[in-house]
């Protein structure tokens, strides 16, 4: 795959359709209130690791998804329903926002419902997205961040070829406190020579 060439700004196009080889990263709707609320956003088990706790009844994921909705407008909005094929209700979600002060780098996320954990989904959805942000935005790099002790995530930051950046140790507030998350990083050049996009075959639904 060959590395391609951008000028200063970068190339939104917000949160276009995926297609991996075995899911679709969507937009959410409304309609997926109570799949999410009971796939993953209910559970603490999910949420112990995420910025936010766990939702105690349906309104609060309505809150969550009324909110994505209304940004949905914006070409520099990126938030994704994981959506296994043939299943018809989203699993998980992914999505990717600016790192604040620096240019080019944007941070991705991604969080899965216990049930499928285990099962390569995390890391086939943030390749998709890895893959989008580099050859279609142009960033110029790529960041993630999980919490001390969330190992399974790291393993899923380095299958799609992010390294740890060496003795960073991130502080970050949540609704659980502060948290101590070990920061990767992936910058174009490593994607374009890794070609994780042939792997995983994302590409934009077409309009």
């Amino acid at each position: 795959m060959r590395l391609l060439r951008f000028g200063s700004g970068l190339n939104h196009c917000g949160s276009v359709t995926l297609h991996t080889r075995r899911l679709t990263l969507r937009r959410f709707s409304r309609a997926d209130t109570e799949a999410m609320f009971r796939n993953w956003a209910s559970d603490p088990d999910v949420t112990r690791f995420l910025l936010w706790r766990f939702h105690t009844v349906p309104s609060e994921t309505r809150e969550v998804i009324e909110y994505w909705l209304s940004q949905y407008h914006r070409r520099d909005f990126y938030e994704w329903a994981i959506v296994p094929d043939g299943m018809g209700e989203p699993i998980g979600s992914c999505g990717a926002s600016k790192v604040w002060g620096k240019k080019g780098v944007w941070e991705i996320g991604y969080c899965l419902g216990k049930q499928w954990w285990g099962m390569g989904y995390g890391t086939e959805a943030a390749a998709a997205v890895i893959d989008l942000l580099f050859e279609k935005v142009g960033c110029r790099e790529l960041i993630a961040m999980h919490e001390l002790g969330n190992d399974a995530s790291g393993r899923v930051m380095l299958k799609c070829g992010m390294q740890p950046i060496e003795g960073k140790i991130q502080l970050v507030r949540s609704d659980h406190g502060l948290l101590r998350c070990r920061v990767y990083r992936i910058s174009r050049a490593q994607w374009a020579a890794r070609c994780p996009g042939q792997q995983f075959g994302a590409e934009p639904a077409q309009p």
